[in-house]
Parts: C-alpha cells; sequence; structure tokens
C-alpha cells in the first residue's frame, strides 16, 4: 500500500477523505491518538483475518470500505478481498494507493447488489449505525458467506460514558429517520448499539455463535483528554492499560468507545 498523491481537482469529499487518510495511516505527527486509534483498530480487524496461509487464502468482503485501507493490507496479507463502497469517488482513490494482492473493487449498495461469490469472512465496520433497518443489512450479508463464514459488525458502544446518543431502541418508528441513512461521516450518527440489541438482531437473522466485545478505551481513542498522553507515553502502555480496562467487566462496557458483534453461519 503506497500514500496518495494529493489532487486539487479531487471533490470536497474526497479531500476530507485525504486528510483523514494521512493523519489515520501516514503522518503520526498530524495528530498522535487519530495514528494510535486508527492502528490499534486496524490491528484488531487484521488478527480477526489472520495471515493467508499457503492455498488457503479466505475469501473477504470489505463492506463499505471508504479509502480501502483494511481492504488493502487484507489483500496484501494473500486474502482474496472484495471491498465495496456507494462511492465510486472513494473507489477510485483507493486504486491510487493499491500495490500489489487480489483486491476487486466493486461501487454499490451491499443491500442490492448482485455478487456471485461466498465470503468466508465479511467485515461491516462503522456502518451500521448509518443505517435505520440493521436487520436488513444482518440478513443480506448472512447470505453472502460461506458455510462457516463470519460476520464482523463494528458500531459505536451505546454503554460508553461519553455518548450522549439514544440507543437503537429509543429512536421508536425508524422509518421517521430514513432520510438520514447512508449519511457519510460521523456527523451522520444520530443513535448507537447496546450490545443486548445487536446481539439480539444477530440471533433474529439465524447467526450462530454470537458474541461480542468492547475496545477503544479513552487510552486509545484519546478521549477524556488523554490524548494529551500519547505525545509522552510508549504506545505499548497506552495499549496495556486499554487492554487492562476492556477486561475488567463493568470498566470494560463503560469506558470503551466501540462495540464488536461477530456471528457464524452454519
Amino acid at each position: 500500500m503506497k500514500p496518495p498523491v494529493f489532487n486539487p481537482a479531487w471533490s470536497e469529499e474526497v479531500k476530507r477523505l485525504y486528510h483523514h487518510d494521512m493523519q489515520e495511516i501516514w503522518d503520526p505527527k498530524i495528530n498522535i491518538h487519530i495514528w494510535n486509534q486508527y492502528h490499534n483498530q486496524l490491528d484488531l480487524y487484521l488478527e480477526i483475518a489472520g495471515k493467508a496461509q499457503p492455498n488457503k487464502a479466505k475469501k473477504i468482503l470489505d463492506v463499505g470500505c471508504a479509502q480501502g485501507t483494511l481492504a488493502l493490507l487484507l489483500g496484501e496479507l494473500g486474502h482474496n478481498v472484495w471491498a465495496v463502497d456507494l462511492r465510486d469517488e472513494f473507489l477510485e482513490y483507493a486504486k491510487t494507493r493499491y500495490t500489489y494482492g487480489n483486491v476487486e473493487f466493486l461501487q454499490g449498495n451491499v443491500l442490492v447488489l448482485d455478487m456471485d461469490e461466498r465470503f468466508d469472512l465479511i467485515f461491516a465496520n462503522q456502518i451500521i449505525e448509518h443505517l435505520v433497518y440493521p436487520n436488513q443489512l444482518i440478513s443480506r450479508l448472512g447470505q453472502m458467506l460461506a458455510e462457516n463464514g463470519r460476520l464482523v459488525i463494528t458500531t459505536p458502544n451505546w454503554h460508553y460514558l461519553m455518548n450522549r446518543l439514544p440507543s437503537y431502541r429509543e429512536l421508536g418508528d425508524p422509518a421517521q429517520y430514513e432520510e438520514m441513512q447512508f449519511t457519510a461521516d460521523g456527523d451522520g450518527h444520530f443513535f448507537s448499539y447496546s450490545a443486548k440489541e445487536l446481539v439480539e438482531i444477530f440471533e433474529q437473522e439465524s447467526f450462530t455463535q454470537v458474541d461480542f466485545r468492547y475496545f477503544e478505551t479513552p487510552f486509545i481513542s484519546g478521549h477524556m483528554k488523554m490524548r494529551y498522553c500519547h505525545y509522552f507515553a510508549p504506545v505499548r502502555l497506552l495499549r496495556f492499560m486499554d487492554r487492562a480496562i476492556v477486561n475488567a467487566p463493568v470498566l470494560g462496557r463503560l469506558l470503551a468507545h466501540q462495540l464488536m458483534v461477530t456471528g457464524a453461519r452454519a
């Protein structure tokens, strides 16, 4: 994966994507806590996928891939990757960073996109909170899994101490929020999920081995003024403290910014 080259002809949306990309992946001096936060997420996702074994590469779908970082890295690990996003210009941006690996970029809405492949692993990171009918997404992605394939969904954690958004169940009739679907960035967040809510939706859609975990405490996210620690504390220490809090039953739920729910198709 290579760094992007700024193009003044880009749309304003792609320019914002570029600036996110630079601080997340390419220049830790811009915002060191954003760098540490994003790399922590990537390491978590890449650990789930693992490195491709000889003649045993996984088929992986990355839904809502944006600048394509995860998809590109999974391709470099030897997996066969399909990267999907609604915005074609985001995919064109992602292609400029490609170096090697088997990665196919597809533009479209995964809810209606016709794909013949069945996947061993599907990532849908930070997108379900932009939808008002989560069952539709989880059901559709379940149909796209191979036997024993696994779906990974991440989203902001409703229990997080700094959260001020209602939970999904508190929204009432979701139809009144349909115009807010597919909003592209953090400004589009208008609710968040509790682990119980999201686990129940997985189970409603007949997933098995449903599990959840919390991740990303202020030691990694930089929230609660902890970003200042990133300028002098070793990242290993920050990650150690982060893991210790996440693994504490009550503190993990209250101090983790992010929630991950996974499930398998029998």
